[in-house]
């Protein structure tokens, strides 16, 4: 690749602790059959994060370092990545992730084709344990392509409820659409924050355009690519901020005046409720411990029907299992 090409895209990658997967991930981005740069975002590692990113920097010259100086969180990361950006597209690559080959140019292909702002492919879930793809997202053929509107994204965003939260798609955005609409992800939001940004460019008006073929690797390092009983991944979300945020969403007057998105909203917000009520209760019932699990249901009486319907579909599991 020559020095004075300008990037199709422009790969962002936020790294927190990231030493033992940052080059796959950079490497990733480098075997795209597009002009790329890389921009890592070091958000104040305590491992050898920013020596590893420092060498593929001097190695690659369409891969550049940022250091910040404290733990600002993947928004705060993301954004000065997203100021610093010069592609025409920008890709959000988690430093843990990876992308296939022929991604990129496949999904700026469906943007041309569709006339798109924002286009996410499907996720495959990769087992780093067995370093093998181990499923994937959503039940779409390969070929399928369909635009997605606010009210769509939204229904598909129900936390513990969605069969998979589109929040956790990673769309390629037109740099041109963010820099006219002024859109940036939330920095006071470490988790929820790719909901909130694919939102507000709905909101903007962008055209979204989702793709059935999967071509990011969604990596669980868990030794299973499997959720646990409760459906959810393991990682320990801030949930009462998520709530607040999409709670904040309804005072917007853009969303006021849709009383079908904001109903959407609504619910999603008690589903995050319901979700945090349910991350408190489970690991009692996982451990069979009953006076736990009465005390936190005497907490907190919105947590019965949700108990009640996983033991019936306990139950029904293992009468199917005999």
């Amino acid at each position: 690749m020559q020095r004075n090409l300008t990037p199709c895209v422009s790969v962002i990658i936020a790294a927190y602790n990231a030493q033992d997967t940052l080059v796959r991930a950079v490497n990733s981005a480098l075997g795209q059959q597009v002009p790329v740069e890389v921009l890592i975002i070091d958000d104040a590692s305590s491992d050898d994060t920013p020596r590893v990113a420092e060498g593929l920097a001097r190695l690659h010259h369409n891969v550049r370092l940022i250091v910040s100086a404290e733990n600002g969180g993947p928004s705060v990361a993301r954004n000065r990545g997203l100021a610093e950006a010069q592609g025409e597209w920008i890709a959000i690559l988690d430093a843990d992730d990876a992308f296939l080959p022929g991604r990129l140019q496949r999904m700026t292909g469906v943007a041309r084709r569709h006339e798109a702002d924002l286009v996410a492919d499907n996720l495959l879930f990769f087992d780093w344990q067995a370093q093998a793809v181990a499923g994937r997202a959503l039940r779409l053929a390969d070929d399928h392509v369909r635009q997605v509107g606010a009210a769509d994204f939204v229904g598909q965003c129900m936390t513990g409820r969605s069969p998979f939260d589109y929040g956790q798609l990673k769309p390629i955005f037109r740099r041109r659409f963010l820099h006219a609409r002024g859109l940036r992800y939330p920095p006071h939001l470490r988790h929820g924050e790719d909901f909130a940004f694919v939102l507000d460019w709905l909101l903007a008006g962008a055209r979204f355009m989702l793709m059935g073929e999967g071509l990011y690797l969604f990596t669980q390092r868990i030794g299973s690519i499997s959720s646990d009983s409760s459906g959810q991944s393991r990682t320990i979300l801030n949930l009462q901020a998520m709530r607040e945020h999409t709670l904040g969403l309804l005072a917007r007057p853009r969303i006021r005046a849709d009383r079908a998105l904001a109903g959407l909203l609504s619910k999603r917000a008690d589903a995050i409720r319901d979700q945090a009520i349910w991350n408190r209760a489970y690991p009692h019932l996982r451990a069979r411990r009953p006076g736990a699990l009465l005390m936190e249901m005497l907490r907190d009486r919105r947590s019965w029907p949700m108990l009640a319907r996983h033991l019936v579909r306990r139950h029904r599991a293992r009468m199917l299992a005999r």
